[in-house]
């Protein structure tokens, strides 16, 4: 992982709004993610993807890594899921991936870490209500290893113009 200070979130369990971030800010989500086998299957299942290293242990065994490995795709959604709670959950909309990068590869047993650095914030120029977050997303395996990285940007709202805290102030959740 990358030897800056990671810094401790300056936010609640609303999660981080636009004014939050600050370029170079590094972030690490937690809890870590563990992959099984199975992974693999309910990947394969729902996508129709037929590649035997994902699946067939026999010819993974003869394949360049020697066994199953966890399916790439699967890493890179799972970067994105587990880091949503401490980048993006106060998102208007998702508006570009610059880069989808593979380093290395998990395999079942294997647990995957997300570490998330703020790379750019700035105003929106249409939309005041909101801002745009560009993030760099890195998922390590438990030994530190790169596995892989996602730059990303974001429309966040800014406090004072979030749904979520709107709603919750209609609803009156929590007993107010």
């Amino acid at each position: 992982m990358k030897e800056q200070a990671v810094q401790e979130v300056p936010w609640d369990g609303e999660g981080p709004y636009f004014e939050d971030f600050k370029p170079g800010m590094i972030i690490r989500s937690w809890p870590g993610r563990t992959f099984t086998e199975n992974d693999n299957f309910c990947w394969l299942s729902l996508t129709g993807d037929c590649t035997p290293l994902y699946i067939d242990r026999e010819y993974a065994r003869v394949a360049e890594f020697g066994d199953i490995i966890i399916h790439p795709l699967i890493v890179l959604n799972a970067v994105l899921a587990m880091s949503v709670r401490d980048s993006s959950v106060n998102s208007l909309a998702f508006l570009k991936a610059d880069y989808m990068r593979l380093h290395g590869t998990l395999r079942p047993g294997d647990t995957l870490y997300v570490e998330t650095e703020v790379v750019e914030v700035r105003e929106s120029r249409s939309r005041p209500e909101v801002g745009l977050v560009t993030w760099i997303h890195r998922g390590y395996n438990q030994r530190g290893e790169l596995v892989c990285e996602i730059k990303r940007t974001n429309l966040v709202f800014k406090r004072d113009s979030s749904p979520w805290r709107r709603y919750l102030s209609e609803a009156k959740v929590g007993g107010a």
